[in-house]
């Protein structure tokens, strides 16, 4: 089985962002290393769950390429893209695929289940905690689909609905990330709440909401 910290090391070797995304500067009020360490508490393995069944998308209990490929279906038909936008969507989508699944070759049957995906999670945290803010820009720039260095309503919407995630949570969400309520996510909140909703095992923490409810 492919481990979390393996799949990240491959993915984000030396903070180096694949795919056309170029590499930004994100200032943080309150960064992976300001965070005590993870326990691995209830709340915690909650928001893990929740964030695998969003990503697990046809529900079948497992994470497979059939999920990617839906996820680049569903945020290309949402968006309306044209062929060469779901196409660079697709390429991203399915080189993370490869790497979670190990190597191409396996890629179309490899299946992770929810708890070895927990498990993976917290047992990759000392590399988590150091490449985690290159993960979450590189998800900011696959959200940003305008490329105009924002997330709009409705690309965040999208977000939610290549998930499966009900639309009705992305207006609540968009209002936490929104921190200037200006109507746009900057490329700062959306990391601060996503290294949030990692790291953080406060109960009472606004970003626990970062991919809806938590089951």
């Amino acid at each position: 089985m492919a481990g979390v910290a393996r799949i990240l090391s491959k993915c984000f070797p030396n903070g180096i962002i694949y795919r056309s995304f170029t590499q930004k500067a994100v200032n943080l009020k309150r960064t992976p290393q300001d965070y005590p360490a993870l326990t691995g508490s209830e709340h915690w393995r909650r928001k893990i769950r929740t964030l695998f069944r969003a990503r697990d998308i046809d529900g079948d209990g497992y994470i497979t390429k059939k999920d990617y490929e839906m996820h680049v279906h569903r945020v290309s038909s949402y968006m309306n893209l044209n062929e060469n936008q779901a196409k660079d969507l697709k390429k991203w989508k399915m080189f993370t695929w490869e790497l979670l699944s190990g190597t191409t070759e396996a890629s179309a049957d490899f299946r992770l289940s929810e708890h070895d995906y927990v498990s993976n999670m917290l047992a990759a945290y000392p590399t988590i905690l150091e490449r985690i803010v290159d993960i979450a820009s590189c998800d900011f720039d696959t959200v940003d689909i305008g490329g105009d260095g924002f997330i709009s309503p409705q690309e965040h919407k999208a977000y939610f609905y290549g998930f499966g995630v009900p639309l009705k949570h992305s207006t609540d969400v968009f209002k936490v990330l929104d921190t200037d309520d200006d109507g746009k996510i900057s490329r700062e909140d959306f990391v601060q709440g996503f290294v949030d909703f990692i790291l953080s095992e406060d109960e009472n923490s606004p970003h626990a909401c970062f991919f809806g409810p938590l089951v």
